[in-house]
């Protein structure tokens, strides 16, 4: 890894503060210089202003977008639209608009993207469907960006990591089980700070930078989907 690699981490609520500071620790240890912004809201353009006015801008950018909204485990039946329309409408469109923000400082001048969430928009969960809807929509969004943006030197990937190496907010949460005698391939799942944070490391190099709207599923081998 570069030693001079600049990194911004952008995230929002709970489960922002929870990814992106291990991240944080693990990038530091590689020897990037960090900059760590975890925003009330999950897109605050004057967030970005005051990092692109204080900082060179960054090599590589990491977002963890989920407003507190998302985490609430309901069945949908259940959901108000007014709940479904913060968690999942408003989180995808504020999503739309940080990149909105991001664009000139990250496009052109050749750099990498990454946005990273629980794997759950590929396996689903039954009580938390809009946070499924939401993530299903940023990856969506990751691809469409990667598209455009390839041909101005900035690349977009997505990483789905196993929901409870990410967070305690889904320790209980009834998520989706393998019923296989060996159910995660490398034994468990893969720990943000040790063994994602060089992953991200890598997609800031040219080799990694080969790589674009790709969704890299780091869950330690669980479930293996494309």
């Amino acid at each position: 890894m570069r030693a001079d690699l600049r990194v911004w981490l952008i995230g929002a609520g709970s489960l922002g503060a929870d990814v992106l500071q291990p991240l944080a620790d693990g990038l530091t240890e590689l020897g990037a210089d960090i900059a760590l912004e975890i925003a009330l809201k999950v897109a605050e353009r004057p967030s970005v202003d005051r990092l692109a006015a204080e900082l060179p801008a960054p090599d590589l950018a990491v977002l963890c977008l989920v407003p507190d909204a998302a985490l609430a485990r309901q069945p949908l039946a259940e959901q108000s639209f007014e709940t479904w329309k913060e968690a999942a409408q408003d989180g995808l469109f504020e999503t739309i608009r940080l990149f909105q923000a991001l664009e000139p400082h990250l496009v052109d001048r050749g750099g990498a993207v990454v946005m990273i969430g629980p794997s759950l928009s590929l396996v689903g969960c039954p009580e938390l469907v809009a946070l499924t809807t939401l993530l299903e929509g940023q990856r969506g969004l990751v691809k469409s960006l990667a598209r455009q943006w390839g041909a101005r030197n900035t690349t977009v990937n997505w990483i789905a990591a196993a929901p409870r190496a990410l967070s305690a907010a889904f320790a209980d949460a009834p998520l989706a089980a393998k019923p296989d005698a060996v159910s995660v391939a490398l034994g468990g799942p893969l720990d943000l700070q040790r063994d994602i944070a060089p992953v991200l490391a890598f997609l800031a190099t040219p080799a990694g930078r080969k790589l674009t709207g790709q969704t890299l599923t780091l869950d330690g081998g669980e479930w293996m989907t494309p």
